[in-house]
């Protein structure tokens, strides 16, 4: 997973301060954190369905509480968590083989990076909810690919970033700068672009990403409950 994210990040200098490459492509940041929070989800809370042993939780007396509890909490953190670290890899390999630049401020980065959490945390829970319905964890692989394709999909065709309304979107209005572009004519070379960016955070930035977060994680926890509690389990 590191190397994957070393190389995405590398690869994505073309030349450049790592600063410019985050700043214009925010996806390499939290894309590929997508698919391992549902493949951690998909192992802590479905692998051991399959051949019923989960079962043997029920049968030995634990309550569905117990159960559904211990297992989303787990996956959804320890997703969130490693989904976050992950996220600080091309960030640092950049730095290494780019540098930094000046293109944003290295203190409004980590902090925003640092807030993934939040979001990931929120579809980890999501896909703790859908990995008791389907019980298998190679489906959850799958969803997580698929997430992570349908989200570079909409993140291209998505014109407002400032967006809560979906963990994806607020992952996007994290990593998004304002920009601004400035264009001057040489004699020798042409057009020549300055592109400038501002690493102010938005107003409510902060606020709405952990409340908004906490709310949607708790509705599919709670979501998740009702619907394992009166699972037959067959």
């Amino acid at each position: 997973m590191v190397i994957v994210m070393a190389l995405v990040g590398v690869l994505n200098l073309d030349g450049g301060p790592v600063s410019l490459a985050l700043a214009e492509n925010p996806g390499i940041s939290y894309e590929f954190g997508i698919i391992i929070a549902a493949l951690v989800c998909g192992i802590i809370c479905g692998e051991d369905y399959r051949d019923k042993v989960a079962n043997y939780e029920v049968l030995s007396g634990h309550s569905r509480e117990s159960i559904f509890f211990a297992r989303s909490l787990l996956a959804s953190l320890s997703a969130a968590v490693l989904s976050t670290l992950l996220a600080f890899i091309p960030m640092i390999a950049g730095l290494v083989a780019g540098g930094w630049g000046n293109k944003v401020e290295f203190s409004s980065m980590i902090l925003r990076l640092l807030l993934l959490f939040f979001p990931y945390l929120r579809l980890a829970t999501f896909f703790a909810l859908v990995t008791f319905i389907v019980k298998n964890h190679y489906i959850m692989m799958a969803v997580g690919f698929a997430t992570m394709m349908i989200t570079t999909i909409l993140s291209e065709m998505m014109k407002d970033s400032g967006n809560f309304s979906m963990s994806v979107f607020n992952m996007k209005y994290l990593l998004t700068f304002d920009s601004w572009n400035v264009y001057n004519l040489d004699p020798k070379v042409g057009i020549v672009e300055y592109q400038s960016f501002s690493s102010a955070m938005p107003s409510g930035l902060i606020g709405g990403t952990i409340v908004v977060s906490l709310i949607f994680a708790v509705v599919y926890l709670l979501a998740g409950y009702a619907l394992f509690r009166r699972d037959e389990l067959n």
